[in-house]
């Protein structure tokens, strides 16, 4: 099963489970950048205002083609209980050209909320497996591995 992980990440965390993930699935990496500035406090309440209203990012080409995949793995942080624009932007464009796809987030303890119905409802499609959702101070202690193993053996279990 051909694999792709585009994720988007502003502190790192999400990148952190990312390329974790794409070790253990030998999956390719593509992560989602803006043309806008999330960093600092300023950016940090940017995101969220931009979350809740659900705005959408103008993001970088990609490098991969996401057709090319049988599976798509979708990183993101929950800003807001939500996806965040960047991820819901790249939804909004590629969604007919995914053929399966799955969820994996960070967040700060809120757990995922509405993003993985928001994620289903933009695919018009279920995710294929459960979504991984890793609480930020787990990541940052490199607690995560275990539930990180276990999506992707989940992952590596779907059909081809």
């Amino acid at each position: 099963m051909k694999i792709l992980i585009i994720y988007y990440s502003r502190t790192g965390r999400t990148r952190h489970v990312a390329e974790r993930l794409a070790a253990l699935l030998k999956a390719d990496l593509e992560p989602l950048i803006e043309s806008g500035e999330r960093r600092g406090f300023w950016g940090y309440l940017r995101a969220g205002r931009d979350a809740i209203l659900k705005r959408p990012s103008t993001l970088k080409p990609l490098t991969h083609t996401p057709a090319d995949y049988d599976l798509i793995l979708l990183g993101t942080p929950i800003w807001a209980f939500t996806l965040c624009p960047a991820v819901r932007t790249f939804l909004e464009q590629y969604a007919p050209s995914i053929r399966r796809a799955a969820l994996f987030c960070t967040h700060g303890g809120g757990g995922p909320a509405r993003a993985p119905a928001e994620a289903e409802a933009i695919l018009a499609a279920p995710l294929a497996v459960p979504v991984l959702a890793l609480q930020d101070r787990l990541v940052d202690r490199g607690s995560a591995d275990l539930e990180i193993s276990r999506f992707a053996d989940a992952v590596l279990a779907l059909p081809s």
